[in-house]
């Protein structure tokens, strides 16, 4: 009695891990066939024991008297989900001599198999494509929707099938046949458009509100805006993603592989960066993942892109407080009923706020009625920890009247200076090109530097350095904050053209910190 070895995968947080059907079987003179599965499967799983007599008939596969053990592995975790159906029923198959082993050796097989042999895509199936790439196994053979997905990877050769004849017509033909099903083209990469910025241009005023995202995008800085109701606050946000660079392959890669483990079943690679907005009611594992299966949160969903967080100090305080961990590592880390898992969450935050309770604190029209107490215990539902690790805040003004009705002269004159967002957005990009191509920090973003790096390409002239400590000794501000401003000068600098932080870049930064004190 040999043990055939057939490779499936089970979708895990943001990913996949491997998992490996060993099948024996052991005939008996007489009596039905017996499935005995083991390796800590779910209930779900377990059902499948039901299903596969039902599914080898249907593929006139049948076993005969016996048993039929199947074992997963890596014994230790549990397996969950109905994309290991096809790997059970082809492990069985070669067991009982229907296949030979090598036949089914070195292939992914994914889906969920019916009672008729028909298949039904899962899940995950880019996630576990990766997964397996990783441990050398570059041939997957799945239903239509997963095999699209697996066929975006390079370097990957994708079969697709619709029902089990499929897969044991596919399986039994050489790899010269020319009836073999052809492996799928990847679809091809969007082209590279240049930025319109139409949708910048569309926002009238808030010039120095504009220039804070061009910063935030440069140097891949936090932001958080402050101002009144109707200022502007959530559409200037909505527009941050326009600045910044476009996903390479790789990220494209990520960001779709993490879309495709939450079940959200991508047509092809995203073409964009993420852009993540939940609503100040969700929870702790919402926003930063957990759950039972352990499910990835938005800063997960957000990895490579932007977590918008309006009414910031209306989200729980704990959630809040969570942030702490994956702003300054881009990971979080989540430990449930015996389980940890690292999950990705390198994401660019910006946030809004009103200035109080009611939202018209400073507002040159409307009068304000809160206490000093109520707008102090608005403020602090943002701890010091969490606001020290937000780079850049603006606070905003109600734009004039002048410049939002049509017709009147300010608003022709800034109809007159059209492209100002395809400016700014050119900028800003090569700005973060000029940041990421230093060799001193690989490539990463302004933001991402670390105390060495800094002192490498931030070093501090006396002008800058002196306005830097007056900063400090007034403001009280934290290592973390005068680091922050060093990080928030550099790609002032950078921005300008030039290779060294003056002093106008040190003011410029201290003067994107001043929204929220």
């Amino acid at each position: 009695m040999k043990t055939v070895r057939v490779h499936s995968a089970c979708l895990e947080g943001a990913g996949a891990f491997l998992v490996t059907v060993q099948a024996r079987f052991e005939p008996a003179q007489q009596g039905p066939t017996e499935f005995h599965l083991t390796g800590l499967p779910d209930a779900l799983l377990r059902e499948s024991r039901g299903r596969l007599a039902c599914v080898l008939a249907a593929g006139r596969l049948k076993a005969g008297p016996g048993r039929l053990h199947l074992h997963l592995t890596p014994a230790a975790r549990r397996k969950s989900g109905e994309g290991l159906d096809l790997a059970l029923v082809l492990a069985c198959a070669a067991a009982v001599g229907h296949l030979r082993p090598s036949q089914v050796s070195g292939v992914l097989f994914l889906g969920e198999v019916g009672i008729d042999g028909s298949l039904t895509s899962t899940p995950g199936g880019l996630a576990a494509a990766l997964e397996a790439r990783r441990q050398g196994i570059t041939e997957v053979l799945a239903p239509p929707t997963a095999a699209r997905e697996a066929a975006e990877l390079p370097d990957v050769s994708a079969f697709e099938a619709s029902t089990l004849a499929e897969v044991l017509q596919h399986l039994t033909r050489d790899a010269d046949d020319p009836g073999r099903r052809p492996a799928l083209d990847p679809r091809p990469a969007p082209e590279d458009e240049a930025p319109s910025g139409r949708s910048l241009d569309e926002v009238r005023g808030q010039a120095g509100t504009k220039f804070a995202l061009q910063v935030a995008a440069a140097g891949g800085h936090g932001l958080l805006l402050v101002g009144p109701p109707g200022a502007g606050k959530t559409m200037l946000a909505r527009r941050l993603p326009e600045l910044l660079p476009p996903p390479d392959l790789d990220e494209r890669i990520a960001a779709t592989a993490i879309r495709s483990a939450a079940g959200r079943s991508p047509e092809g690679l995203v073409g964009e960066r993420p852009f993540r907005a939940p609503h100040h009611t969700t929870s702790f594992a919402g926003l930063l993942g957990g759950g039972n299966p352990i499910a990835p949160g938005e800063i997960t969903l957000a990895h490579g892109g932007v977590l918008f967080l309006d009414e910031l100090p209306e989200f729980r305080r704990e959630a809040l407080e969570g942030l702490r961990q994956p702003l300054e590592e881009g990971r979080v880390h989540i430990a449930r009923a015996g389980r940890r898992l690292s999950l990705p969450a390198d994401f660019q935050l910006i946030a809004a706020m009103n200035p109080c309770p009611c939202g018209y604190a400073g507002h040159p029209r409307v009068v304000c009625r809160c206490p000093p107490s109520a707008v102090r215990r608005y403020r602090q539902r943002i701890s010091g920890p969490v606001l020290d690790r937000i780079d850049l805040r603006v606070a905003l003004r109600p734009v004039p009247l002048e410049d939002l009705v049509p017709g009147t002269a300010c608003t022709a004159n800034q109809a007159s200076a059209g492209g100002e967002g395809a400016r700014l957005i050119q900028e800003a990009r090569a700005a973060r090109r000029r940041s990421m191509g230093r060799g001193a920090q690989g490539a990463r973003c302004n933001a991402r530097l670390q105390s060495d790096e800094l002192d490498a390409v931030a070093p501090l002239d006396p002008g800058p350095a002196e306005l830097l400590r007056r900063a400090a000794d007034g403001r009280q501000l934290s290592s973390r904050a005068v680091q922050s401003l060093r990080r928030v000068a550099r790609t002032v600098a950078d921005l300008a053209g030039r290779d060294r932080i003056d002093a106008e870049a040190m003011a410029t930064a201290l003067a994107l910190r001043e929204g929220l004190t």
